[in-house]
């Protein structure tokens, strides 16, 4: 990258718009502007910052692709995911249960008749509740995440905020999570 065209060539080869990687490189929207027309020298540290900023965006896109490509099979491979296995983790420990009690009670199944899904169901709910309220894991990855659909996430995340108040097991386990972020 010796010349503007350079850089313009590297920006569209990597699919990206002029915009973001001006931003990522802490450049204002109008810098290659400047320089275009002399206003300003096109320097070596300005074309290292350019390459920089490519490949930074490229790898957030890979993150991005990434994190958007799992379905909460494979944690590892998804940080959305690994967060919402944590919250599992943590509601199970507090309900004296195995995070695989909870995982293994496919939510697709919906067997309401059963009491040891329904227990399942309902642990589910807290630690989506949990991973995204406290972790800030957004409600479309968590759906991703447990294989369930955007809507049902929010009609659990809703009904967990409705029973919080009356439930008290549902008010002990937030209630620690709270204490853990107040320390």
């Amino acid at each position: 990258m010796n010349c503007i065209a350079d850089i313009d060539d590297a920006i569209q080869a990597a699919g990206l718009t002029e915009d973001e990687v001006l931003r990522a490189a802490g450049a204002g929207a109008r810098y290659l502007y400047n320089i275009r027309y002399g206003y300003r020298p096109l320097t070596p540290k300005f074309v290292n910052r350019i390459k920089q900023a490519i490949a930074e965006v490229k790898r957030q896109r890979r993150m991005e692709a990434r994190e958007k490509a799992t379905n909460g099979k494979r944690p590892w491979e998804s940080r959305s995911a690994a967060q919402y296995r944590m919250a599992i983790a943590f509601v199970a420990h507090a309900a004296d249960v195995k995070p695989a009690f909870i995982l293994e009670a496919d939510p697709a199944r919906r067997a309401t008749a059963d009491p040891l899904w329904l227990r399942a169901a309902r642990l589910r709910r807290i630690a989506l509740y949990i991973a995204n309220q406290y972790l800030h894991v957004e409600q479309a990855d968590l759906a991703r995440a447990a294989s369930m659909s955007k809507a049902n996430v929010s009609y659990a995340m809703k009904d967990v905020e409705d029973d919080r108040q009356s439930d008290a097991e549902i008010e002990a386990i937030i209630r620690a999570v709270e204490g853990a972020f107040e320390a």
